[in-house]
Protein backbone atom coordinates (compact mmCIF):
# COMPACT_ATOMS: atom_id res chain seq x y z
CA UNK A 1 0.00 0.00 0.00
CA UNK A 2 2.87 2.37 0.72
CA UNK A 3 4.68 1.58 -2.52
CA UNK A 4 1.80 2.35 -4.88
CA UNK A 5 -0.27 5.45 -4.02
CA UNK A 6 -2.76 4.59 -6.79
CA UNK A 7 -3.49 1.15 -5.33
CA UNK A 8 -7.13 0.72 -4.32
CA UNK A 9 -6.82 0.02 -0.62
CA UNK A 10 -10.40 -0.88 0.25
CA UNK A 11 -9.72 -4.62 0.22
CA UNK A 12 -6.60 -4.25 2.33
CA UNK A 13 -8.40 -2.05 4.82
CA UNK A 14 -11.27 -4.53 5.01
CA UNK A 15 -8.84 -7.40 5.64
CA UNK A 16 -7.00 -5.48 8.34
CA UNK A 17 -10.31 -4.38 9.89
CA UNK A 18 -11.58 -7.97 9.94
CA UNK A 19 -8.33 -9.06 11.62
CA UNK A 20 -8.78 -6.43 14.31
CA UNK A 21 -12.43 -7.42 14.67
CA UNK A 22 -11.73 -11.10 15.24
CA UNK A 23 -8.96 -10.15 17.69
CA UNK A 24 -11.65 -8.14 19.50
CA UNK A 25 -9.83 -4.86 18.97
CA UNK A 26 -13.07 -3.17 18.03
CA UNK A 27 -11.82 0.44 18.15
CA UNK A 28 -9.03 -0.36 15.69
CA UNK A 29 -11.43 -2.42 13.56
CA UNK A 30 -13.96 0.41 13.30
CA UNK A 31 -11.32 2.96 12.34
CA UNK A 32 -9.91 0.70 9.63
CA UNK A 33 -13.32 -0.30 8.30
CA UNK A 34 -14.23 3.37 7.95
CA UNK A 35 -11.11 3.81 5.80
CA UNK A 36 -12.35 0.96 3.61
CA UNK A 37 -15.70 2.70 3.18
CA UNK A 38 -13.92 5.89 2.14
CA UNK A 39 -12.39 3.92 -0.73
CA UNK A 40 -15.56 2.04 -1.77
CA UNK A 41 -18.70 3.42 -0.18
CA UNK A 42 -20.97 0.63 -1.39
CA UNK A 43 -19.08 -2.44 -0.23
CA UNK A 44 -21.53 -4.67 1.64
CA UNK A 45 -19.01 -6.74 3.68
CA UNK A 46 -17.48 -3.59 5.14
CA UNK A 47 -20.88 -2.34 6.31
CA UNK A 48 -21.67 -5.70 7.88
CA UNK A 49 -18.45 -5.83 9.87
CA UNK A 50 -18.76 -2.18 10.90
CA UNK A 51 -22.32 -2.72 12.15
CA UNK A 52 -21.25 -5.81 14.09
CA UNK A 53 -18.25 -3.97 15.48
CA UNK A 54 -20.30 -0.99 16.69
CA UNK A 55 -22.82 -3.35 18.29
CA UNK A 56 -20.10 -5.17 20.23
CA UNK A 57 -18.76 -1.81 21.38
CA UNK A 58 -22.19 -0.90 22.74
CA UNK A 59 -22.58 1.87 20.16
CA UNK A 60 -26.03 0.66 19.12
CA UNK A 61 -27.28 3.89 17.55
CA UNK A 62 -24.28 3.93 15.23
CA UNK A 63 -24.78 0.22 14.52
CA UNK A 64 -28.42 0.89 13.60
CA UNK A 65 -27.34 3.75 11.32
CA UNK A 66 -24.90 1.45 9.53
CA UNK A 67 -27.65 -1.16 9.11
CA UNK A 68 -29.92 1.50 7.57
CA UNK A 69 -27.18 2.34 5.07
CA UNK A 70 -26.62 -1.36 4.42
CA UNK A 71 -30.32 -1.93 3.70
CA UNK A 72 -30.13 0.73 1.00
CA UNK A 73 -27.54 -1.47 -0.76
CA UNK A 74 -28.81 -5.02 -0.11
CA UNK A 75 -31.78 -6.86 1.30
CA UNK A 76 -29.58 -9.48 3.00
CA UNK A 77 -28.23 -7.82 6.12
CA UNK A 78 -27.43 -10.94 8.16
CA UNK A 79 -25.85 -13.56 5.87
CA UNK A 80 -25.26 -17.21 6.71
CA UNK A 81 -21.51 -16.59 7.20
CA UNK A 82 -20.86 -20.29 6.62
CA UNK A 83 -17.60 -19.39 4.91
CA UNK A 84 -16.09 -18.39 8.26
CA UNK A 85 -14.67 -21.73 9.30
CA UNK A 86 -13.93 -20.83 12.90
CA UNK A 87 -17.26 -21.11 14.75
CA UNK A 88 -16.18 -18.55 17.36
CA UNK A 89 -15.41 -15.99 14.66
CA UNK A 90 -18.65 -16.74 12.86
CA UNK A 91 -20.67 -16.33 16.06
CA UNK A 92 -18.85 -13.10 17.01
CA UNK A 93 -19.65 -11.63 13.60
CA UNK A 94 -23.26 -12.82 13.48
CA UNK A 95 -24.11 -11.98 17.09
CA UNK A 96 -22.98 -8.40 16.55
CA UNK A 97 -24.96 -8.13 13.33
CA UNK A 98 -28.08 -9.51 14.99
CA UNK A 99 -27.69 -6.98 17.78
CA UNK A 100 -27.20 -4.19 15.24
CA UNK A 101 -30.35 -5.25 13.39
CA UNK A 102 -32.28 -5.40 16.65
CA UNK A 103 -32.88 -9.14 16.81
CA UNK A 104 -33.22 -10.48 20.34
CA UNK A 105 -32.01 -14.01 19.58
Amino acid sequence: MRLNPLYRRAGSYLGIGVGHFFARRFEDAAATLLLSLQEISSWVPTYRFLASCYAHMGRLEEAHDVVRQLRAITTEVVPSAAHWRNPEHRELFLSGLRLAVGETT
